[in-house]
């Protein structure tokens, strides 16, 4: 039994401390949009845009050229 919560706590001190390094990403277009980015964002060289997942789960693809400012969130 000790093994076994041994394990439990280990588990729920790695999710933890996962959870905490996971950033997010406010993006500001030239238009006024913004975005919130649950990670980081991927660059694609050859098309030149971005990549994101945004808070809801669903994938955004902005061109470079239309985004004003990347911030990171607290």
């Amino acid at each position: 039994m000790k093994r076994f919560i041994a394990i439990i706590l280990t588990l729920m001190l790695t999710l933890s401390l996962a959870a905490c390094a996971s950033k997010t990403y406010q993006v500001t277009t030239k238009s006024g949009s913004t975005y919130t980015s649950e990670g980081p964002l991927k660059y694609d060289v050859q098309s030149e845009t971005y990549k994101f997942e945004n808070e809801n789960g669903k994938e955004v693809i902005i061109n470079q050229e239309d985004i004003e400012v990347i911030q990171e969130k607290d």
